[in-house]
């Protein structure tokens, strides 16, 4: 591919064009992901089963975890076009497409000479590792940071125009943003747009326009979060009007209840995020101070100092940098000539005996789905890729060889990953005994992984104490019971009523009157 033919479309169509290639291929070769994907649409299902826009439904009770944009997406996209697979798998990916106009945009609303970092900008977003690899997942991170790109879209056009319609939009996408995630789009919007004085080109605009502005947008995209949570905290009860108007949100920040990493541990986890780019020769470009180089990196920095400080850390909460970033990158690859990239280079032949080993390395991890001895042929598209990269050094080729590679390599393990993370068959168990009228009860944590897949209609009953099993099986002794092993015995599995692998465990349902059965196998030799 020659890059002057490549020029010729737009580089927002072409990443759109290839995102579509990637999500199509994925969606098509990969289960819903559990825990996350598969929660995430039972709750959507739970949601439309029950009417319940305001407050979303986890099993019956009020799932206070996360607002309500992506439930709501979701169910448009079922009262559109149906309540398939695809659709509901599709939505939010969509949606997450438009995250490449945006980035364009924003270039060129504030750099409009810049046309070719608007060009690169969208397609080394979608080269970077963390954007890959959510680009297709039914999750919050990819909708947060899509309301952001609007955001910003929305106040630099503002800024150049003054049509207060743009203020608008501006204020109407952080109130999105707001209702896909919670307050933390503040802590992305507001540094950026406080420091537009700092970025932005003209210095005769005035401050007290700003502030003006910056307080209107913000306050509406505010009012529109309360708009919801309000409501939804009346119809939800108190301990969930709590959760989502407190502890969702100063849980997370003082002393978080999950994910609780020291403050420096998004340093590594953005350098693995964005491969390839460490690698590739462009950090020792001089600073320049552009006014696209300055809005980028306000972007970039502040957020990231900020999500350091708060106690609970997640790689998918780098995602709303990763635009800005890729247009810093961008205005790095636009100023000078790729070269050969060695390290680069290095990493795709590291990826190219990954695959070569893939089947040995299969076996030994999921020793129940065993990949072909033809998989080794993957070798050839990351060995043909480096071979570009190496013989015709481009733009293209740097920026297009590492995604190529990832979704090769996830297509090779799709056998496997579906072997092992396809909870479909066991959803449609369930809903067989559902239709028969069996009672099922869940021992431990259940995350109603199963209620979409298996288009359930009741809910399960939640045991997390055996007196509370040994007294629902009294009551039910022709119900079903859920455990999870990490080694059933072989008498166990021959017990179960069914059982499937899931990730290094075993999903087993076993009849209420053989239960003591069960348990006393759990002393015999494991499989």
């Amino acid at each position: 591919m020659r890059e002057a033919g490549v020029m010729r479309v737009s580089g927002a169509i072409f990443a759109m064009a290839l995102g579509v290639a990637i999500i199509l291929a994925r969606v098509a070769a990969l289960p819903l992901m559990p825990i996350d994907e598969t929660r995430y649409l039972s709750v959507a299902w739970e949601m439309w089963q029950h009417q319940s826009f305001l407050v979303p439904l986890l099993n019956g009770e009020a799932y206070s975890h996360k607002p309500p944009l992506l439930f709501w997406l979701i169910q448009l996209g079922w009262w559109l076009f149906g309540t398939s697979d695809w659709v509901a798998r599709l939505v939010i990916p969509t949606v997450g497409l438009a995250g490449f106009w945006l980035v364009a945009d924003i270039v060129r609303q504030l750099a409009p000479d810049a046309r070719r970092v608007a060009w690169w900008a969208p397609v080394v977003l979608l080269s970077t590792t963390l954007w890959f690899l959510y680009l297709a997942l039914s999750m919050f991170d990819i909708l947060l940071s899509v309301c952001l790109l609007l955001a910003v879209d929305g106040w630099l056009r503002y800024l150049r125009t003054g049509h207060r319609r743009l203020l608008i939009l501006a204020g109407l996408a952080v109130g999105l943003g707001v209702l896909a995630k919670g307050p933390v789009v503040f802590v992305y919007w507001l540094p950026l747009a406080l420091a537009t004085r700092f970025w932005w080109p003209d210095k005769a605009l005035r401050q007290a326009r700003i502030w003006t502005a910056l307080l209107a947008a913000s306050l509406l995209g505010g009012l529109i979060g309360l708009a919801w949570a309000i409501p939804a905290a009346i119809a939800g009860g108190e301990a969930y009007a709590n959760a989502i108007l407190w502890s969702q949100s100063a849980g997370r920040v003082t002393q978080a209840f999950d994910h609780a990493r020291p403050w420096y541990w998004y340093l590594p986890a953005l350098l693995v995020a964005t491969l390839p780019w460490p690698l590739i020769g462009l950090w020792q470009k001089p600073w320049t101070a552009t006014p696209l180089q300055r809005f980028a990196l306000c972007g970039i920095l502040p957020p990231l100092l900020l999500l350091s400080l708060i106690s609970g850390k997640q790689a998918h909460y780098l995602m709303p940098i990763l635009p800005f970033l890729a247009i810093w990158l961008s205005l790095q690859l636009v100023a000078r000539p790729p070269g050969r990239q060695w390290g680069v280079a290095l990493l795709l032949l590291a990826m190219t005996g990954l695959m070569a080993l893939l089947p040995d390395i299969v076996v030994r991890i999921f020793p129940q789905a065993p990949l072909s001895s033809w998989s080794r042929l993957g070798t050839l598209i990351p060995l043909a890729l480096t071979l570009w990269l190496l013989s015709r050094p481009c733009r293209a080729a740097l920026v297009l060889a590492w995604p190529l590679t990832l979704l090769t390599l996830l297509l090779l393990l799709s056998p496997a990953i579906r072997h092992y993370y396809d909870l479909a068959p066991m959803a449609r168990r369930l809903a067989d005994l559902e239709s028969r009228g069996i009672p099922v009860a869940y021992a431990g944590e259940y995350h109603n992984q199963f209620r979409f897949l298996g288009r359930l209609e009741t809910d399960l009953t939640e045991i997390d104490a055996d007196r509370v099993l040994q007294a629902w099986l009294a009551n039910h002794p022709q119900g079903r019971v859920i455990e999870v092993l990490r080694e059933p015995t072989q008498r166990q599995s021959e017990i179960a009523s069914y059982h499937q692998p899931f990730r290094g465990r075993s999903y087993l349902i076993v009849p209420g009157d053989r239960w003591e059965a069960f348990v006393a196998a759990s002393a015999e030799p494991s499989e």
